[in-house]
């Protein structure tokens, strides 16, 4: 890990994602932080994420744009990695993130989608 590397949140907004996210969340386990944002789930979402760790908020649907900051609002990093609860990081990736010397003004990742 680089000398200059800062601590990285990872963010997430939620709506009853329980069927996916535990998958998400290990994949992110490498963050110094995970913050969940959760939109009134009535599934497991909420509990999966916090026994996984994850600090998680519930606030009610705002619009994507506004749910995501307040994901910015309550992480505790200047630099957030958004992931989609249906998403999962590949171990390359993680890899790759952890190398970072966090120099940029931001980094852009290619996304593969399966369908």
């Amino acid at each position: 890990m680089p000398a200059t590397r800062q601590p990285l949140s990872v963010a997430i907004i939620t709506l009853n994602a329980a069927a996916q996210l535990e998958a998400c969340l290990r994949s992110v386990h490498f963050a110094d932080e995970i913050v969940v944002v959760d939109s009134g789930s009535v599934d497991a979402t909420c509990s999966i994420a916090r026994e996984l760790g994850a600090k998680v908020f519930e606030q009610e649907w705002l619009g994507y744009a506004a749910q995501k900051n307040v994901a910015i609002d309550k992480a505790a990093h200047r630099w957030i990695l958004w992931v989609d609860a249906d998403e999962e990081v590949t171990p390359a990736l993680a890899d790759e993130i952890r190398t970072l010397d966090f120099s940029a003004a931001g980094y852009a990742v290619p996304r593969r989608v399966y369908y």
